[in-house]
């Protein structure tokens, strides 16, 4: 007998499933319902697996199940080649008109602000039954299994660390700062001293903070007096309108922000490097036709 299907004669295909599904979500429950599978049948599974690759792969701890070094060493084997298995089958039998298929994006609320509305209204036509879910950016930007095609898609400024994952540049990002249209202090021309002076709103989270467009201040010794940290674009432009607040937003915002608010839009009162706006996707997936034609569907809506 040929000894590489001799090698997994006694290996049962469905346990790689089942190692993935607790490697991404954590826990066997919450695994176990990702694939239709009870608690104790995830435990047999798990248990199964141990045995055959003699390892205890999880840890139980309060956060959930903590892989061991092995485990991560054979997720990053596996993880490819079961996104390959899955392109094969969906490169026979998917196309837009008839695919139901979820794609998932990692970005941050400018894409939810700015195109996903659009995005949605080309898939009404072209593909009625593909979905989009959207992921929040990770503390370092894109998530570091992005590259496994756990996710389809991310929208970032820069590359996340390593290979195994392939972009396309879409341009570039300046940021500008909105205020009110009746700010009482405020006209057109906004100088450095009077920014400084005002009160600012941040588009920051906590697990954020360091990867937002805040970070491309600091260098400039730029120190601001904050009234409000929020997480939507469409919450800052409310408070400023509202307030005498300001918020630095990026540029291409400004359409989208200036048809909603009653808002207008100063240039940034110090040179600042542009923002590099990226489409980043994992390479196993690059020869899956439906997520070529997804990505070229974005590219259109996202480049504009």
């Amino acid at each position: 007998m040929n000894k590489r299907f001799k090698n997994l004669r006694g290996v049962d295909l469905n346990l790689l499933t089942v190692f993935e599904a607790i490697m991404e979500f954590g826990q066997l429950s919450a695994a176990g319902s990702q694939l239709g599978l009870s608690q104790p049948a995830m435990s047999s599974a798990l248990q199964r697996l141990r045995v055959m690759l003699d390892d205890e792969l999880f840890v139980r701890t309060k956060y959930g199940m903590v892989p061991t070094p092995a485990a991560e060493a054979w997720y990053e084997d596996i993880a490819p080649i079961l996104n390959q298995l899955r392109e094969s089958f969906s490169a026979k039998f998917e196309s837009p008109q008839t695919s139901s298929r979820c794609f998932s994006v990692v970005a941050g609320d400018y894409f939810e602000t700015v195109y996903l509305a659009p995005l949605l209204k080309r898939l009404q036509t072209d593909a009625p039954s593909v979905s989009v879910s959207v992921f929040p950016l990770s503390e370092q930007g894109i998530p570091d299994d992005f590259r496994y095609g756990k996710y389809d898609f991310a929208l970032y400024r820069s590359l996340p660390i390593g290979s195994g994952v392939s972009h396309q540049v879409l341009g570039e990002e300046t940021l500008v700062v909105m205020r009110s249209a009746q700010h009482p202090r405020l006209s057109s021309g906004l100088t450095l001293a009077e920014f400084l002076s005002e009160k600012h709103v941040v588009m920051e989270s906590p697990r954020h903070a360091a990867y937002g467009l805040n970070t491309l201040l600091p260098a400039h010794n730029i120190d601001r007096e904050i009234v409000a940290t929020v997480t939507s674009f469409s919450a800052a432009a409310l408070i400023v309108e509202s307030t005498d607040a300001l918020c630095t937003v990026p540029m291409g915002l400004v359409p989208f922000l200036s048809a909603r608010f009653n808002i207008a839009v100063e240039p940034f009162p110090r040179k600042l490097e542009p923002i590099n706006r990226m489409l980043v996707w994992p390479s196993v997936l690059d020869k899956d036709p439906m997520h070529s034609w997804f990505r070229e569907l974005l590219l259109d809506v996202v480049g504009k």
